[in-house]
């Protein structure tokens, strides 16, 4: 593999198969696109589950009618993802009510390059979500991560819907959950695509932090993903945290920004101001599936 543009485009292409993979698990058919432009919307109301993900720079008057006018008639969040090396116009995006959050780098691999530490946590178990009680869990402990009360009320909603479904139906999605002397501590997720393998979901309780607890996490993943079928594997990933993928294989193939959209920034008001104003629909614009 070329580290380049195109392993760029791998990431970004797993980021956008997951988002629609996911909103689509809850709420099927919603998900739209315009040309470098996917909108996703899981009828939740969650910026996790309710992603954008762009690979162009789209026009403000665009984004405004087929995502920020779409979700803000919804009353709900959704995040922003760009993947595009030409930035975003900033100063619109804060007109439209969009947040600007700390990039993500983009880091890929060939699993055939990749190493995992077989250094295992003694006091870790690490197993495979198996059902759907365990599913609930997984969710459980997701929400419980977050520091946003209205956002893990709808993390926890999308697990208990899932948990309904046949595994079959979210067979794309690995789950994994780490006990830490039988507790649960932190979380991981695998997702599959047709051309990569994406690490989701790495996290742990701020109590359970400190002790090695993601990192054992993170390399029993990598080993996962050695002993599976794919030729390459991805990750979106905090710059301060980009050592340790680079040490397991991966490279660093660009970065990713990102936005967050509540309605009380962007508004409803506001958003009627502005379709007063120019003209636009209120069902999101040109979109097409």
């Amino acid at each position: 593999m070329k580290y380049s543009l195109s392993a760029k485009n791998l990431v970004c292409r797993n980021l956008e198969n997951r988002a629609g993979y996911c909103a689509d698990l809850l709420n099927p058919k919603q998900s739209k696109e315009i040309t470098g432009l996917l909108r996703t919307d899981s009828g939740l109301l969650s910026a996790r589950f309710n992603q954008v993900v762009s690979n162009a720079v789209a026009l403000p008057r665009i984004l405004q009618r087929f995502v920020v006018d779409y979700f803000a008639e919804r009353h709900s969040p959704f995040s922003l993802w760009h993947c595009a090396s030409r930035p975003l116009d900033d100063e619109a995006l804060k007109e439209l009510g969009l947040v600007e959050q700390p990039p993500l780098i983009a880091m890929a691999a060939e699993v055939k390059q990749l190493a995992a530490d077989g250094k295992p946590l003694p006091e870790l178990e690490i197993r495979a979500v198996a059902n759907a009680e365990d599913l609930l869990a997984f969710g459980e402990l997701i929400a419980e991560i977050q520091d946003n009360p209205r956002e893990s009320a709808q993390i926890k909603k999308f697990y208990q819907q899932l948990a309904t479904l046949p595994e079959h139906k979210y067979s794309r999605l690995k789950f994994y959950i780490g006990l830490y002397q039988g507790k649960p501590a932190a979380t991981g997720s695998l997702f599959s695509s047709a051309d990569a393998l994406g690490f989701y979901d790495l996290g742990t309780l701020p109590e359970y932090r400190q002790r090695g607890i993601g990192t054992a996490m993170f390399q029993h993943l990598v080993g996962e993903v050695i002993h599976s079928h794919h030729k390459h594997t991805v990750a979106l990933v905090a710059e301060e945290q980009q050592d340790l993928w680079l040490n397991a294989g991966f490279y660093a193939v660009g970065e990713v920004s990102r936005f967050d959209f509540t309605p009380e920034r962007g508004g409803a008001h506001q958003v009627n101001q502005r379709q007063e104003s120019t003209g636009t629909d209120k069902d999101g614009g040109p979109a097409s599936t």
